[in-house]
């Protein structure tokens, strides 16, 4: 493990995913537009490194620079890319200035734009920087306050918008047991409003709850076609630190955030193996031999998740096509990748093995064919 991250892999996770999506999302969308990275709570914030290349801000301008200049050199396009980070703290946004300083150079192509002050207060601004460049919104708060949905709206609004939030598990399920009103109204913004308590879903703990409620009033407020999230867990116990909550109006994006995420998690299971032992080891001073062996193992609960997903998502399949309207494998695709933490090679290997098991019907061909976009997606009708 990066020694930065000693200590705190669950940023080192969320890094992960931040770095691993911006570089598929910028190779993609610098195809046919520019962008423009929004960082909501730029900090920086418990560094480790001189240069804050262990803080979201410096992940993303090195990032898109590696982007811009490879598309530049493989297509002859120069495209622009703008940077915008916020932050409302006095002495980290004198850091974050001075870091990013010699970063903007528009004559090459490369803006950035600091804004001292409270993210929520900057919407206007952040709406004429983008202009009519692809954004890619990230919103990292120390806590729950801060950002608004309702008044951090208009970011959303246009026809292709993407979103990475960190919903600060630990922190919100400390409080949402909570009598107090103040408490309770401090939650309202990003919960859709008053009343939120009396929208929770009963059957699941108020805490996981409450963050299925965030993502549904996301859905609707920015009118997003999928939001899902992704549980990083504490490094060394097994209890949810945060939720990175993903928005998108595209199928493409979700395909590529699933991917992202199963590379995130497969690493998060080592490095939290790895922190374990080291507690261990901390509090026994014996040294495990087979502490490498451990980590190893831990990575496979991921796949053992995956395995219980499919099969989850293979009966909601049978289940959605039971009312006898075949459906495109995009639109299953669409269907299955938002409730189930699963890749799309997952939901082809599902209808290959639904198909060979005669459940549905192979309308993609025999020996290692799988279903494209267009193939077709029906019950297997039955023998007369």
């Amino acid at each position: 493990m990066v020694a930065p991250y000693l200590g705190r892999e669950q940023t080192q996770a969320k890094h992960f995913i931040l770095k691993r999506y911006l570089q598929a999302l910028a190779f993609k969308v610098l195809s046919f537009q520019d962008i423009t990275y929004v960082d909501g709570f730029s900090g920086p914030w418990e560094s480790a490194t001189v240069d804050f290349s262990d803080s979201s801000f410096m992940i993303a301008i090195s990032v898109l620079l590696d982007a811009q200049k490879q598309h530049f050199e493989r297509t002859g396009v120069l495209r622009k890319i703008r940077c915008f980070f916020s932050e409302n703290n006095s002495r980290a946004f004198a850091q974050l200035r001075q870091a990013v300083a010699s970063y903007h150079r528009p004559d090459q192509g490369f803006e950035i734009r600091t804004y001292y002050g409270n993210f929520e207060d900057a919407v206007s601004e952040i709406q004429s920087y983008i202009g009519s460049s692809f954004p890619l919104i990230f919103i990292d708060p120390t806590g729950w306050t801060g950002y608004p949905l309702n008044k951090i709206r208009p970011l959303f609004t246009r026809s292709k918008c993407e979103v990475l939030i960190n919903f600060m598990y630990a922190f919100v399920d400390r409080f949402v047991h909570s009598d107090d009103e103040n408490t309770i109204a401090s939650l309202e913004p990003i919960l859709g409003g008053p009343g939120w308590r009396d929208r929770l879903d009963p059957h699941l703990d108020r805490g996981i709850a409450t963050e299925k409620l965030f993502r549904e009033t996301l859905k609707s407020t920015g009118n997003f076609q999928f939001v899902i999230s992704t549980k990083i867990d504490k490094a060394t116990t097994d209890r949810p630190h945060f939720f990175i909550a993903y928005g998108t109006k595209s199928i493409q994006g979700l395909k590529t955030f699933r991917e992202t995420e199963y590379a995130a998690l497969r690493q998060h299971e080592k490095n939290r193996a790895n922190a374990k032992e080291r507690k261990r080891e901390d509090q026994t001073l014996i040294q495990d031999l087979f502490s490498g062996y451990q980590a190893t193992m831990q990575e496979s609960t991921i796949d053992d998740i995956v395995e219980e997903q499919m099969r989850l998502a293979s009966s909601e399949l049978l289940r959605t096509l039971s009312t006898g309207n075949p459906m495109s494998f995009t639109n299953v695709l669409g269907h299955l990748l938002q409730p189930f933490m699963l890749r799309e090679t997952n939901i082809k290997d599902i209808c290959v093995s639904l198909a060979r098991i005669g459940k549905i019907e192979n309308s993609w061909g025999t020996g290692n064919r799988k279903p494209r976009d267009e193939s077709v997606i029906k019950l297997k009708t039955p023998a007369t």
